[in-house]
């Protein structure tokens, strides 16, 4: 008996053993996981991540799709709306790097700013950047709109209107000026007035002029993982100054490039954009993959820039205060952008109100909206759609001749699709130094446990096989061995 009691009592032991090891692993293994990935994405200048961070490796597009106008004579005259046909893309690639880095390790932070060039790239564009569209003349709307509250200004206004022409709410331009720049007569002769002169920026206009081979400023961004990337300070302060309340005016967020690991997808996940002065957010969305790497998707809900009744977290950015607040869709950027009137807008009007949209436009979610395939173990983005819209707000002026008859509408001008996407090559390498020691990790608790419930079970049976042949015939065994019952009794 004590032989046989050491025969079946020791495997059974054994499997036992391993089922409460196998068990056990699932959590050990997850600590040790998660701790290796937390060392791995502490950002400093002798970790792993430095290299990477500090100058993007992968490639960054931004692409312009610009509207040319067709109907021009019937927009000034108020018969119609804009109708616009869309051309592009007109792609430049990116290069990102990182400079004057400075670090505090108390505070688990570092300081920099990004310098970004753009290279025009004829291979992934419609064509040539010098092409001409009809456009609506923005430097004309913009000093239409700083002096529309200051009458006595407006007589200088209509000198320059007439002293330069061909001055027109409509111009033909390259694609190269309206994004970079050109010098703009009106401009240039209302700033050689010395009245006004001063309130005049500069005689050149682009939508990105200046920003070829510049940065936007100093970011501060936390380093260590649990707080990986989210921005501190951006030019020395936690908060904006354009927005009429403090929510607005909140810094929240990373850049969008890097997350803390393991971020929940319960969570909303926020970006800090300086191209549209505010924070904005993403809601997990589905599972997609990226070159063979499962991520969670973060798209922008239609809520985020809905309606002061659908969201009235909205009202904070209603310029100059909550009497001028936009339809949904929109967002009044007017106030970071030297006062042009500026809108902001998904594409194609996309999830804005039916009273801002054109019959020209074409909205569709998976061409127009903003989104972000983040790893959920380590927090990079590894795919990064960041599009935006540019509209300019046209209102009627009976002061101006241009601008008597037309009607209240939302112009489009262009909009951008900023991207990126892992390589092949930087896939296979997060592949092997991430994914493939995860699935070990999850597989290792699996294969334990398995052998400790086959080991227990075996063992089982050869205990219940024994049982049996040592019974005499005509037993059963019932109620735990308690009641014997014969069938000859």
């Amino acid at each position: 008996m004590v032989h046989a009691a050491i025969k079946f009592g020791v495997p059974l032991a054994i499997g036992v053993a391993l089922i409460g090891v196998g068990i056990g692993l699932f959590t050990i293994l997850d600590n040790v996981v998660h701790d290796m990935v937390n060392k791995q994405m502490t950002l400093s200048p002798n970790s792993k991540l430095y290299d990477t961070w500090k100058n993007v490796t992968m490639p960054v597009y931004m692409q312009f799709y610009v509207f040319s106008i067709v109907n021009p004579a019937e927009v000034k005259s108020g018969e119609k709306k804009p109708y616009v046909i869309q051309k592009g893309p007109y792609t430049y690639r990116e290069t990102r790097v990182k400079e004057d880095i400075n670090w505090t390790e108390k505070e688990n932070t570092v300081t920099y700013r990004e310098i970004t060039t753009y290279v025009f790239d004829r291979e992934l564009s419609v064509g040539w950047d010098n092409e001409t569209i009809t456009t609506i003349n923005l430097p004309f709307l913009t000093v239409a709109n700083l002096f529309k509250y200051e009458p006595a200004m407006i007589e200088y206004v209509l000198e320059a209107i007439e002293k330069v022409s061909g001055t027109t709410l409509f111009l033909d331009l390259t694609i190269s000026d309206l994004v970079w720049g050109y010098t703009d007569k009106m401009l240039a002769y209302l700033k050689s007035l010395p009245i006004i002169g001063s309130q005049i920026p500069s005689d050149k206009f682009g939508l990105f002029m200046g920003r070829n081979g510049s940065d936007d400023g100093f970011y501060t961004i936390y380093t260590n993982p649990e707080k990986l990337a989210l921005i501190k300070e951006w030019k020395g302060s936690p908060y904006l100054s354009w927005w009429p309340s403090k929510y607005a005016n909140q810094i929240n967020g990373t850049d969008g490039s890097l997350a803390p690991p393991f971020f929940s997808t319960d969570q909303l996940a926020y970006i800090y954009s300086s191209d549209i002065c505010r924070s904005v957010y993403g809601k997990y969305e589905k599972d997609v993959e990226v070159q063979g790497i499962t991520v969670k998707r973060y798209t922008t809900p239609p809520i985020l820039l809905g309606n002061t009744t659908a969201n009235p977290d909205n009202m904070g950015f209603c310029t100059p205060n909550a009497n001028y607040c936009l339809p949904g869709g929109l967002l009044n950027a007017s106030n970071c952008q030297q006062d042009a009137p500026v809108v902001y807008s998904l594409p194609h009007f996309l999830y804005a109100d039916k009273e801002v949209q054109l019959p020209c436009m074409n909205p569709n979610k998976e061409e127009h909206q903003t989104l972000i395939d983040t790893d959920y173990v380590t927090g990079i983005s590894m795919r990064v759609h960041k599009r935006l819209q540019i509209n300019v707000h046209l209102q009627r002026n009976p002061d101006i001749d241009d601008l008597a008859h037309v009607n209240d509408v939302f112009y489009p001008v262009l909009w951008i699709n900023e991207s990126y996407a892992i390589d092949e090559s930087s896939a296979n390498q997060y592949k092997s130094e991430v994914g493939t020691p995860l699935q070990v990790s999850k597989v290792i608790p699996w294969v334990v446990l398995g052998i400790g419930i086959l080991v227990a079970v075996i063992t089982l049976m050869f205990i219940v096989k024994r049982v049996r042949k040592s019974s005499p015939p005509g037993l059963l065994i019932q109620d735990g061995g308690n009641k014997l019952l014969s069938d000859t009794a």
